[in-house]
């Protein structure tokens, strides 16, 4: 297992840029005005909440905070605001990632400038690591919702530190497994299950990762327009529109300013589960 950071080192290609603009993406600051302003080193308290953060996924919990430590204490915290891409597509992707806040959308535009979201990547998520393993370019747009906390980790950091301690690469593999089975059952719902079931999981989804208690249920803290949604479900927005006036009016979400909030997460749950 030692030999995966040197048999990695053969497969380097060149690297690769996708020139695709975000279609809602706000103009982002200056290069200089955001290195000089978000880019940071760590303090002891943010040192701490970043390796708590990377030990939060079940898979890398058999490593050590010692271990954990050493790829933190190589990388460096930066700030993204909201519009900014973080990573292109097939671009050579030479940090993991941590979410520490915000969101990251994870997103791709077609040669006919239409965009279509796979998803939004939460906090305490540790990312990019197959194309920092494989060296084939970013899988997917990286871009910032509202004002997002990355930290960065060289990915020469990990390789070294796979070669010193090749029995850490178990919980990447077991990362990479678990995000693998979660895609496939998320592939084969949408395959099977009708459009209203797709909507309601979608919306139950986002109230787990991003939700918020308020006084009529729970409202999804991250704020999606229509034209999100229809790009996150791949429909057009009419459709979209269409079914959440249906959930509005059946008194099982409210919709305002944008803002959803889920009244009744029962119903949602059964039109979701009849599809299963």
């Amino acid at each position: 297992m030692a030999a995966l950071a040197r048999i990695a080192e053969r497969f380097a290609a060149p690297e690769r840029r996708a020139g695709l603009a975000h279609s809602t993406a706000v103009p982002p600051a200056s290069l200089e005005t955001h290195e000089a302003l978000f880019r940071r080193a760590l303090d002891p308290v943010t040192r701490q909440r970043v390796i708590n953060a990377f030990l939060a996924s079940p898979s890398l919990q058999n490593w050590s905070a010692g271990a954990a430590a050493t790829l933190v204490d190589a990388g460096y915290e930066k700030t993204w605001l909201h519009g900014e891409r973080v990573v292109p597509y097939q671009a050579d992707c030479k940090e993991i990632l941590i979410v520490l806040a915000g969101a990251l959308e994870a997103s791709w535009v077609s040669a006919s400038g239409a965009r279509v979201i796979g998803e939004y990547i939460q906090p305490d998520s540790v990312i990019n690591i197959i194309p920092a393993l494989d060296r084939k370019g970013s899988l997917c747009d990286l871009y910032a919702r509202g004002t997002v906390r990355l930290y960065h980790i060289p990915r020469e950091s990990m390789l070294d530190l796979f070669e010193h301690q090749p029995a850490l690469m178990r919980g990447f593999f077991e990362l990479i497994c678990s995000r693998n089975r979660e895609l496939n059952n998320r592939f084969r719902f949408s395959r099977l299950a009708d459009f209203s079931a797709r909507v309601a999981e979608r919306l139950l989804s986002l109230a787990d990762r991003y939700g918020n208690a308020v006084e009529a249920g729970v409202e999804i803290g991250l704020k999606l327009s229509q034209d999100d949604l229809a790009a996150l479900l791949g429909v057009s927005r009419q459709s979209i529109n269409k079914e959440l006036r249906s959930f509005a009016d059946r008194g099982w979400i409210e919709i305002r300013y944008g803002q959803i909030t889920i009244v009744d997460s029962a119903a949602l749950l059964m039109v979701r589960e009849a599809c299963e």
